[in-house]
């Protein structure tokens, strides 16, 4: 755990926001790469147009995360509703950031006239890597830890007395996984079915998620049992298998 990598005068530089910057950059940087070397018949976005697209994703995605968090967290920023803009503090909830991530993404799709689903395509596993980096981000913040653990992997943050599952850098590594797998979807052959590429990531990152689940240490049940995250998961999931099947029929 190391929240606040320097202070330069008045200035603090936190963890979390340096990783969410570095997998801002990693991730748009290599999606326009390999768009370049994408043949044109192939290629849904130009390489100059994603850096427009992912900058709108990045500013809902913000913004969804922050809003999610907050309204499940409400009791502690009632108090303080300045601290609701001190994002760099960390509390981002993946899902709220994916869904506003999705509808700026999509206001600058529909502005250009492009085929959401085959931008999605060609992105999707680059925001993928993005967020395993992300992960990264969490374990130097502290945050989105795992349950109590006597395993020789268990971590033990500076605030806790035991150790705990790191389940950050486990979801970062099956993210990696993830990333691996969509790339390999990526083929110019395979991205003339839209949505093949995104439905095969709802449907792998939503297993991931619901599985991990288990092992967070704080996150409470919701229904019947399961977390918030885990029913969106199986929402998730099941959209995937289905818009996967839908382009394998096309």
């Amino acid at each position: 755990m190391h929240p606040i990598l320097f202070k330069a005068g008045p200035l603090t530089f936190y963890s979390y926001g340096a990783m969410l910057v570095l997998a801002f950059v990693a991730a748009t940087w290599l999606a326009a790469r390999a768009a370049r070397r994408l043949p044109l018949a192939r290629r849904a976005i130009s390489p100059s147009q994603l850096l427009d697209f992912s900058s709108l994703a990045l500013v809902g995605g913000l913004v969804g995360a922050r809003a999610l968090f907050v309204a499940l967290h409400w009791d502690a920023f009632s108090s303080e509703p300045l601290e609701i803009l001190a994002v760099w503090h960390g509390g981002l909830v993946w899902y709220g950031g994916f869904l506003g991530g999705l509808l700026g993404g999509a206001c600058y799709v529909r502005a250009q006239r492009l085929s959401f689903l085959r931008v999605l395509d060609q992105f999707i596993p680059f925001l993928t890597l993005g967020h395993a980096i992300g992960r990264v981000g969490c374990l130097l913040n502290g945050c989105c830890y795992g349950k109590p653990t006597d395993a020789w992997c268990g971590v033990t943050f500076p605030d806790q007395r035991v150790a705990v599952v790191p389940t950050q850098l486990v979801e970062s590594a099956g993210l990696l996984l993830l990333y691996a797998g969509l790339r390999a979807l990526q083929r110019p052959s395979l991205l003339q079915y839209p949505g093949r590429v995104f439905g095969a990531y709802l449907a792998g990152y939503g297993a991931l998620r619901f599985a991990l689940e288990f092992t967070r240490g704080d996150q409470a049940p919701w229904w019947m049992g399961l977390t918030l995250q885990q029913a969106i998961s199986l929402v998730a999931c099941c959209a995937g298998v289905v818009l996967f099947g839908r382009s394998n029929r096309r």
